[in-house]
């Protein structure tokens, strides 16, 4: 082997040893902080966060002071470095390894190699590779031992922490005078709801389905223990050091108070709810009414539910009869298992196998059903379709519809619309220079003329003239207008040309045509328009509201003149949707209202319970905190907000922390007061 290979080889040993020693170093702080973070541990019971943080801190520490190492100690030195440290330990070699691997001098190799042929470098090499990793593995190896000698709960409660570890660790190192200290509550739902189970650290307040197994688990102390939920006594077993309780939750919220001497602790246990499914029929969309009952109707739904849905079917009542006598016939459509969260229905609803009479009615709901075995299963059903079957004289009428609103409504509205412009304009009179207040009163003028063009309109167009005088005026200025009554007078002109074409006259007095005696008001607002125009065009609004309020009388009396008779009955109502579903329409209503919050009664009392709640807080956060609980529970069902903040300051004097802001919190929506809105920012928003 040449020199030159030898001193690569030697470089490689050294390198394997540096990068050996700087992971075994990093591995031996690591195995050492975790030492030290059980032992911490075991006896100052460190919080969930923290020991969450320990292990990746403990992994991140060693990880650096390996790279450290290896960037210091020749991870990137290269053959001549190695040349050098080898020239160091056998001064006899008088720099012929860094010679040899220098490429400058490659013609001196063969002298080179007969001076290094004697020196046996490579033990030395060896040597000092296994001694730079000799202690650090040492250390590895007894650290390691170490924590495989602790118990496994408090290796664990540092490198794999969990819910549910609280109790893990030594029991050497923890008090057995108080078995209540620290407690776990595992929560196992029933099998119907498909959740997995859970465990809780020291909590306050559980939310559990009913029918869930709950068990409460401790470490073994000097005093037995044993507890009540509500009425039933509890009674803990003790196994391998650690005592466990066990009771079913029940189907209305709880506080389960655990003893052991005279050391009390309180916890509180929701109902989660379980929902009753939701069912949408999309098929059909909706009520109708048959002709004849035959043919095959497809049938669709949509369920869900919050746990698990087990089955589904369509529901079908079918009514007959009339007056008193009434028969009804059930049957059920489509009936199939469901799985999951989400399903659909789909069934086919044969009509010539009901055999359905003209008159008969048919409703149509879709129902499903959870997976709830505890307290259920919960039924839900789907808003009901109604088919009826027409008679054979329910279709003979004349139907008519109504009528659009007559022209004179909607001019009566404009020109009040008007007046009240005028009006507003007047009397800003002083406020406005002359020269808008021109302006916007020459605005109404404008509007005020084209409310009488339309109204001259109607009355040729009804007359048979086409637009009448009326088309040849609105070209004129209003600064001209020709005299009112010759619109009066057109209007008679064509009466009677329409009377002439007829061949006969119109009925009607000999003095005035019908005709024109309905038209008469139109008339009469066309030439109160006019003038009140007039006055607008030039700027004065004071001496037009008069014509204009003459105009709008006008209007109302055309209003009041016209009736419109229908010339047949109305159409007949063959489902009365509203009457079949039992529901009415409250009458005189003028807008939809809102039921406002009933008062609580018990209102004063439970202010008055967490009143002495708080008193006890300066002597004892545990007793307050557990009154706190109680009253919470008793909260639940009258007012939810103010029980989710009771267990807030329950859990924040259980905390051991500042609670001021949680028992005011709570204290405000006890006593029903609305929280002031958080100021305005300097752009308008909340901050």
């Amino acid at each position: 082997m040449t020199v030159r290979a030898r001193v690569a080889h030697a470089h490689r040993t050294l390198r394997r040893a540096v990068v050996a020693t700087a992971m075994l170093r990093g591995a031996a702080l690591t195995l050492l902080l975790l030492l030290v973070i059980a032992f911490a541990d075991a006896v100052f019971s460190l919080s969930a966060p923290a020991r969450v943080a320990a292990a990746p801190l403990a992994a991140i520490a060693g990880v650096v002071l390996a790279a450290r190492w290896t960037i210091r100690h020749g991870w990137r030195a290269g053959p001549d470095s190695a040349a050098l440290w080898i020239e160091s330990r056998f001064p006899a070699l008088r720099y012929a390894l860094v010679t040899a691997v220098d490429a400058r001098y490659s013609g001196a190799v063969p002298e080179l190699e007969r001076m290094a042929a004697g020196v046996d470098f490579e033990a030395q090499v060896g040597r000092a590779a296994w001694r730079a990793v000799r202690w650090p593995a040492l250390a590895v190896a007894l650290f390691g031992a170490v924590l495989a000698a602790l118990p496994a709960g408090a290796v664990s409660r540092v490198t794999w922490p969990h819910a549910g570890d609280a109790i893990d660790g030594p029991a050497y190192l923890r008090r057995r005078d108080d078995a209540l200290a620290t407690i776990v509550v595992r929560v196992a739902p029933p099998a119907y709801a498909g959740l997995a189970a859970r465990a809780l650290d020291d909590p306050a307040v559980v939310p559990a389905l009913a029918g869930s197994a709950i068990t409460f688990e401790g470490r073994s102390g000097d005093e037995s223990v044993h507890g009540a939920a509500g009425q039933e006594a509890l009674r803990a077993t003790v196994t391998g050091g650690r005592w466990r309780l066990a009771f079913t939750m029940p189907s209305h919220a709880v506080a389960v108070r655990l003893v052991s001497g005279t050391k009390e602790r309180l916890v509180a246990f929701d109902v989660m709810p379980d929902s009753a499914p939701v069912i949408a029929l999309t098929r059909p969309a909706r009520d109708s009414i048959l002709r004849r009952a035959a043919g095959r109707v497809p049938l669709e739904a949509r369920a869900s539910d919050d746990y698990g849905l087990a089955n589904g079917a369509f529901e079908v009542v079918v009514s007959s009869g009339a007056g008193e006598n009434f028969t009804f016939r059930t049957l059920t459509v489509g009936a199939a298992a469901l799985a999951g969260r989400d399903a659909e229905l789909r069934a086919t609803l044969d009509l010539d196998a009901l055999k359905l009479q003209p008159g008969d009615i048919v409703h149509l709901r879709a129902v499903a059903r959870d997976r709830n075995d505890v307290g259920g299963p919960s039924l839900g059903s789907s808003e009901t379709r109604t088919w009826r079957v027409a008679r054979a004289g329910e279709y003979d009428s004349v139907a008519v519809d109504a009528a659009p609103p007559a022209e004179a409504e909607k001019s009566a509205l404009s020109q009040r619309m008007l007046l009240m412009l005028a009006q507003a304009l007047e009397g800003r009179r002083g406020q406005l220079p002359r020269g808008t207040f021109t302006n916007e009163s020459r605005a109404i003028a404008v509007d005020q003329t084209q409310l009488r063009r339309r109204v001259g309109q109607i009355v040729f167009r009804r007359l048979g003239e086409g637009d009448g005088e009326e088309g040849d005026a609105l070209e004129r200025r209003l600064d001209r207008p020709t005299n009112p009554d010759s619109v009066l007078a057109a209007a008679q002109r064509a009466n009677d040309a329409v009377a002439a074409a007829a061949g006969a006259p119109i009925e009607g007095t000999e003095s005035e045509s019908p005709v024109i005696a309905i038209n008469q008001p139109l008339l009469e607002a066309y030439n109160h328009m006019w003038q009140a125009s007039t006055e607008l065009e030039v700027g004065e609004p004071g001496r037009a509201i008069p014509w204009m309020r003459k105009a709008l009388e006008a209007l109302e009396r055309a209003r009041s003149a016209e009736r419109i008779y229908l010339r047949g009955s109305s159409k007949a109502v063959v489902v009365d949707v509203a009457r079949v579903r039992l529901q009415g329409k409250e009458r005189g209503a003028s807008s939809q209202r809102t039921s406002g919050s009933a008062a609580d009664p018990r209102r004063a009392e439970r202010l008055a319970r967490f009143d002495a709640a708080l008193a006890l807080a300066p002597r004892s956060t545990v007793a307050a905190a557990d009154s706190l609980l109680l009253l919470r529970i008793d909260a639940l069902a009258a007012d939810p907000p103010a029980a989710a903040a009771l267990g807030a300051a329950a859990n924040a004097l259980r905390s051991g922390g500042d609670a001021t802001a949680a028992l005011a919190r709570a204290r405000r929506v006890l006593a029903g007061l609305v929280p002031a809105r958080a100021p305005l920012g300097g752009w308008g928003a909340p901050w």
